[in-house]
């Protein structure tokens, strides 16, 4: 593709997922153009976000919102493209996006050349703000949307599936006193409510592994905001709060497996290539990490009639045109699933 642009600028919503689909979308684009100024606008987990990043030298992130000093700051900053020709991009939601970024992104766009990209949220002004304005299509799973949104845009797919860089430092796990493969990695709790396992759950699975694979260690893992809940199975588990993302990372690789329900750290175990098991409770069907072929998924489509609870076909053709169609996982259909695992 001809260098057209000066600079590309994404608007993101901080979230952990978005943000590593955001780092699978951006390396396309760097792949076809080195010289393209890569720029992610973030509201929020400026720190955590700029780690995941590290190994990704072409990426610049902003942190930019009107909740703090810094994050005025980061908008004021933003001024300084205004003057160059640049691609902006807001990111695709399933719901209606914040005006105010709207108008923002609009400011970065008035240079002669430059284009605004946007996605239809039904909001009438969007034919007045956008130069492109393309459809969230929530029908296939995130990646391929992604892919599809990099072709429209001009550029070609040189990275068909997501994975993650990362520093590999053997020294983690003998701070943790861990062996590779000798341990499962269980993040039970996600900060979108429904998505969750309930504490008898989460004490029955633990309960499960160690009768299952005695000689395996638990390492509970998740949140600050998770900490009063995982603190109850300290006893019976290994529980880690807050890690660093190397450390994390780290974690993941060496595990023997992955447990976790539809959150950020569950995309990080598949960008990994981590053998997992997801539990998709209250999900949507575009998010599963299918893109990881050592990942089985499980989830249940709500008014489905068929005793099925896995299956990227099954679940194409009973979920209908709801985004949100997945319900709840039966304790036993989880458990019969890690009984074969661990077999």
């Amino acid at each position: 593709m001809e260098n057209k642009y000066k600079n590309l600028i994404y608007f993101q919503n901080g979230s952990f997922g978005d943000f590593l689909m955001m780092i699978f979308f951006l390396e396309n684009i760097h792949l076809n153009d080195c010289d393209l100024n890569l720029f992610v606008v973030v509201p929020k987990n400026y720190e955590f976000l700029s780690q995941i990043a590290r190994e990704y030298p072409y990426l610049n992130i902003i942190l930019a919102n009107r909740k703090s000093m810094k994050g005025l700051v980061g908008v004021f900053k933003l001024g300084k493209f205004i003057f160059s020709k640049n691609l902006v991009i807001t990111a695709p939601t399933p719901g209606k996006l914040s005006f105010y970024i709207k108008i923002i992104a609009k400011k970065l766009s008035f240079f002669r050349g430059s284009q605004l990209v946007g996605f239809e949220d039904g909001q009438k002004i969007n034919k007045f703000i956008y130069s492109k304005l393309l459809k969230y299509n929530t029908r296939i799973i995130y990646p391929d949307f992604l892919k599809k949104v990099i072709e429209e845009l001009g550029f070609e797919v040189k990275k068909k599936l997501p994975e993650l860089k990362y520093g590999k430092d053997e020294n983690i796990l003998r701070e943790l006193s861990l062996e590779e493969k000798k341990y499962i990695v269980f993040n039970p709790l996600a900060a979108t409510k429904g998505r969750s396992f309930k504490l008898e759950e989460i004490s029955e699975i633990i309960e499960f592994l160690k009768v299952s694979a005695p000689e395996i260690e638990i390492i509970l893992t998740g949140s600050s905001s998770d900490k009063k809940i995982l603190n109850l199975f300290e006893e019976k588990a290994l529980v880690l709060i807050n890690l660093e993302i190397l450390k994390l990372c780290n974690l993941l690789d060496s595990s023997k497996l992955f447990i976790g329900v539809d959150t950020g750290t569950s995309h990080l175990a598949s960008f990994l290539r981590v053998s997992s098991l997801v539990v998709a409770q209250n999900g949507t069907p575009n998010w599963l990490p299918y893109y990881n072929s050592n990942a089985v998924i499980l989830y249940t489509v709500n008014h489905c009639k068929h005793d099925l609870y896995e299956g990227r076909e099954h679940l194409e053709s009973c979920r209908g045109n709801n985004l949100r169609c997945l319900g709840y996982v039966p304790l036993k259909i989880i458990k019969d699933k890690l009984r074969k695992i661990l077999s």
